[in-house]
C-alpha cells in the first residue's frame, strides 16, 4: 500500500512535466501570452460551445418530452442535431488550443478534471443513446412521451451538460 503514493506522485509528476513540455512549445506560448489571441480563441470555443449545447439541448428536450412533443423525435434530430457536430469539431479544436496553451494550470485544475470527466460521460451518454435507443425510434418516434429509456438519456444529457458548461466556466476563473 506505501508503495501507491511513490507511484501516484510519479505519475502525476510525468504528467506536469509533459504539460510543461506541451505549454512550453512556441505556438502554445504565443497563444497564452497574445493579447488578442488568447480572447478571439476562447470566444471562438464559447461559440462552439453554443453551436453544440443549443442543438442538443433541443433533442435532449424532446427525448424528455418537455417540448415538440407533437414533432417525431427523429426529425427533431435530423434538424438539429448536424449543427451539434460542427460546434463539436470547432470546440474540440479551440478546447485543445486553450489546453496547450496553458496546461500546467489545466492539469492542477479540479474543475478541468470534472470537466473532463462530464464530457466523456455526456459522450458515453449519447453513443449508448445512438446506438441502443435509437434504434427502437420506428417503435416510438411519434409518441408524445418517449420511452424511459430515451427519456433517462434526455435528462442525463441535460444535467452532465449543465456540468460541463459550469465547470468550464469554473476552470475559466479559477485558473
Amino acid at each position: 500500500m506505501a508503495q501507491e503514493v511513490p507511484k501516484k506522485a510519479a505519475m502525476n509528476d510525468t504528467i506536469l512535466a509533459l504539460c510543461q513540455r506541451l505549454q512550453d512549445v512556441g505556438w502554445a506560448t504565443g497563444l497564452r501570452e497574445s493579447q488578442y489571441m488568447f480572447p478571439i480563441v476562447e470566444g471562438i470555443h464559447l461559440l462552439g460551445l453554443a453551436f453544440i449545447l443549443g442543438p442538443v439541448l433541443m433533442l435532449d428536450f424532446r427525448l424528455a418530452g418537455i417540448a415538440w412533443r407533437d414533432m417525431p423525435v427523429s426529425k427533431v434530430a435530423k434538424t438539429f442535431v448536424p449543427y451539434s457536430l460542427g460546434g463539436a469539431v470547432v470546440m474540440f479544436v479551440t478546447g485543445l488550443l486553450l489546453f496547450c496553451a496553458e496546461a500546467v494550470r489545466c492539469w492542477n485544475s479540479g474543475w478541468f478534471k470534472i470537466k473532463i470527466v462530464l464530457l466523456l460521460v455526456a459522450g458515453v451518454n449519447a453513443l449508448y443513446f445512438h446506438t441502443k435507443t435509437q434504434s427502437t425510434w420506428a417503435q416510438w418516434d411519434t409518441l408524445a412521451t418517449p420511452p424511459a429509456e430515451a427519456r433517462r438519456a434526455g435528462w442525463l444529457s441535460m444535467i452532465f451538460w449543465t456540468g460541463v458548461v459550469f465547470a468550464g466556466r469554473w476552470t475559466a476563473y479559477n485558473l
